[in-house]
């Protein structure tokens, strides 16, 4: 476990984790982009509520995109289902006619 050396509105943070130092300092640029947005642009008004309120608005993004990623998978599910129904479809066509072979253009949608 590494210790890696951050900075949120210019006070300096050592923090101890197994995560990659880049990664790390990625998510404190982007708290810090945050945390700044919220006070204007003026690290020194800084106030706990301005801390809360990066931290819904970092949660309400996770949120988002956890959703999105759920959805996308449902959607990959489906499709991969379907392709998977043209090709059980196809080879038993292929299996009734005596085909050895499929048309792999039909399949293509």
């Amino acid at each position: 476990m590494g210790v890696v050396e951050i900075e949120i509105l210019g006070r300096r943070y050592a923090l101890r984790s197994d995560r990659p130092p880049e990664h790390l300092k990625a998510v404190a640029a982007f708290v810090d982009g945050k945390l700044r947005e919220l006070a204007g642009g003026r690290p020194g008004s800084v106030q706990r509520d301005h801390a809360i309120l990066a931290a819904l608005n970092i949660a309400s993004e996770l949120f988002h995109l956890k959703r999105q990623r759920t959805q996308t998978a449902r959607t990959v599910d489906d499709r991969l289902g379907d392709m998977v129904a043209l090709i059980d479809e196809a080879l038993l066509e292929d299996a009734e006619v005596g085909e050895a072979s499929v048309d792999t253009q039909t399949l293509i949608r």
